[in-house]
């Protein structure tokens, strides 16, 4: 399955740390190639965490894991630019590096297929799904798509990558399946939005749906409620002040006239 060394690429421009040994350049790969072995062995055992309990709090074991994948796909992508970036000095040391980050990453897709393969097919029985489920399992499609994509390199050529392409088809049609099972949460902005599997969601119709944001519907006036007012009913006198809470206008001479009596 693993492909050859490749030819050595061609030579990239400098790091923008600059002053930096081919010493340093090398210890500094190795360091992450080490972060990506432990995070590899991190992400198996918040996998295995996830299966244990589906139905009660599974999907949110299951994001741990998902976001810890993320992280190793994201620090693989900035090793293989220090790689790409590494000076003549480490020549020797380039495709054995590159060989260790290519394992490496194969062994995380395999492993995120298969982690989210055994998951879903048990998250997908479950009964009584959570609040926001249609949300939290839209996010989780993006990233099998995308992990999907790295499926279609040669690197996955020959029977092993064919049922990993296939198996990452069905994880994806196991996600669809759970969201068509629970309705989105209502959509309460001011102005349309995109669901998680791409769908234009309209907001709430609210009294004042039909105003620009900011403004509120004015109350009716006193005028309108008179004529609505039949014209048999005698109208209504408005309710006499109470002293004790009367507010008067003062101005300033009435100051002045208590003060010379």
């Amino acid at each position: 399955m693993m492909r050859s060394n490749p030819p050595r690429r061609p030579a990239a421009p400098p790091a923008p740390t600059s002053g930096r040994s081919a010493a340093q350049r090398q210890r500094e790969i190795a360091t992450l190639l080490m972060r990506l072995d432990a995070m590899l062995k991190q992400s198996a055992e918040l996998a295995q965490t996830a299966r244990e309990r589906v139905s009660v709090g599974g999907l949110a074991r299951y994001r741990r894991f998902s976001r810890r994948v993320r992280d190793f796909f994201a620090l693989a992508a900035l090793t293989q630019e220090r790689l790409d970036a590494a000076p003549e000095e480490m020549e020797d040391l380039i495709d054995p590096m590159t060989t260790a980050l290519e394992r490496l990453h194969a062994r995380m897709v395999v492993q995120f297929v298969e982690g989210s393969a055994a998951f879903f097919a048990s998250f997908a029985r479950v009964k009584a799904l959570p609040i926001g489920t249609h949300e939290m399992c839209g996010v989780e499609l993006r990233g099998v798509l995308e992990i999907r994509k790295f499926l279609d390199d040669p690197l996955y050529e020959g029977e092993r990558g064919q049922a990993l392409r296939g198996e990452a088809d069905r994880i994806a049609a196991l996600i669809r399946r759970v969201m068509d099972r629970i309705p989105p949460l209502p959509d309460f902005g001011d102005e349309p939005s995109i669901g998680p599997r791409g769908t234009l969601n309209s907001p709430l119709k609210g009294p004042n749906a039909h105003l620009p944001p900011g403004r509120a519907a004015a109350r009716p006036s006193a005028d309108r409620l008179a004529a609505a007012r039949p014209s048999n009913m005698p109208p209504v006198a408005p309710p006499a002040p109470n002293p004790s809470t009367e507010v008067r206008s003062l101005s300033l001479d009435q100051f002045e006239d208590d003060e010379e009596e």
